[in-house]
């Protein structure tokens, strides 16, 4: 019977050994802080020292507060890992924070608020808070004196970078924790965006290397290669789209709009007049082009692209209104306020063909023309 409960107890041992090797292992070492010592590590990229000196309570614990918000901001930013040590000076010697148990409490609670106003808001567990108690040189207890340590876990979910609840950028360089400004933000999300990106492509063309046909895949692929600036493979992946689906108006008014999105409006229009000239009259294709025609100015021809539309749809709002606007540009205003006004007897409460008519009789009223 000993025999048999030796073997279960063993067993039992196996499996709580086995349970444990799966238990997260937290990575904020627990030392021994003893008061006027040196801490056994430097300042750098991944250790920042806080010396706190305020004698009131309420302006210590708000200090520790922000100088956590400020840094757990900054190590995420950075990407890296690391600890901020509040009661350690720069010089790296031990001095401690007064603090009683009430004073802990509200730092427990103070920090994981704070961090939650962040943009975006900052989850616990990218974190951990460690109050240190403090002994004396004869490594006895010195009660209510510790050491508050802020340990940072490294994560490169995020693409942005992470806002204080102020809405600064700050970002852990060196022994340093600058707060960055609009440009230099600008700079890193760009980077960032653009690692991110070819993240996405790179996996994307590993799948596509399986299913070359894969149109949802394709079509990801686009977007991607679109986002990038990518043009060459933008265009590439866009013709072999075409080549599955030759007579498709979607895709090639997707691809006319990925050209639009890079500031290539001649290249958008080329791709829609092809589509015309493939015998592919969506009306569509005719919408888009008028609406690229206005952005370049070129009012008569958006004007012929509306009409050539309206043929197919003569009581579609929408583009009696914008046959209303290319009127107006051209300044042939009486017609233009006809279609706005026939517009507007098909949808009474469409509101843009109310601001264009009305923007229409204001330009009547500043040129004098009743054309």
């Amino acid at each position: 019977m000993c025999r048999d409960s030796g073997k279960v107890r063993s067993k039992l041992q196996i499996a709580v050994t086995l349970k444990l090797e799966f238990i997260p292992i937290h990575m904020t070492q627990q030392s021994n802080f003893v008061k006027g010592e040196t801490f056994n590590q430097e300042e750098g990229a991944s250790v920042e020292f806080k010396e706190i000196k305020s004698p009131q309570p309420a302006n210590k614990i708000n200090t520790i507060v922000d100088h956590a918000e400020k840094y757990v901001v900054g190590f995420l930013n950075a990407r890296i890992e690391g600890s901020l040590y509040s009661g350690i000076d720069d010089s790296g010697i031990i001095q401690g924070v007064p603090l009683d148990r009430n004073n802990r409490d509200e730092i427990d609670r103070g920090i994981p608020d704070k961090l939650r106003r962040t943009d975006p808001p900052i989850p616990h567990h990218y974190y951990e808070v460690t109050i240190h108690d403090i002994l004396n040189l004869e490594r006895e207890h010195i009660e209510d004196l510790c050491v508050v340590q802020i340990h940072v876990f490294k994560t490169e979910d995020k693409k942005y970078l992470y806002r204080t609840s102020g809405g600064s950028v700050y970002l852990k360089k060196g022994s340093a924790c600058p707060k960055l400004n609009s440009e230099e933000i600008l700079q890193i999300n760009k980077t960032r965006t653009q690692v991110h990106l070819r993240k996405k492509a790179d996996a994307l063309d590993e799948k596509l290397k399986k299913e070359p046909n894969n149109r949802d895949l394709l079509s990801k692929r686009a977007e991607v290669a679109t986002d990038m600036g990518d043009v060459d493979n933008m265009d590439r992946v866009y013709r072999k789209l075409l080549e599955l689906d030759p007579k498709s108006p979607k895709i090639r008014i997707e691809y006319a709009t990925a050209h639009k999105s890079i500031g290539d409006l001649e290249g958008a229009l080329s791709i829609l007049d092809e589509a015309l000239k493939s015998d592919i009259n969506d009306s569509s294709i005719s919408k888009n082009k008028g609406l690229i025609f206005e952005e370049l100015y070129r009012w008569s021809e958006a004007y012929l692209s509306y009409k050539d539309m309206l043929k197919k749809n003569p009581d579609d709002y929408t583009i009696l209104t914008r046959i209303g606007v290319a009127l107006r540009h051209r300044g042939k205003y009486s017609e233009s306020i006809k279609f706005l006004n026939y517009a507007l007897s098909k949808c009474p409460n469409y509101r843009l063909a109310k601001y264009e008519k009305k923007k229409t009789y204001s330009e009547i009223f500043k040129t004098g023309n009743t054309n």
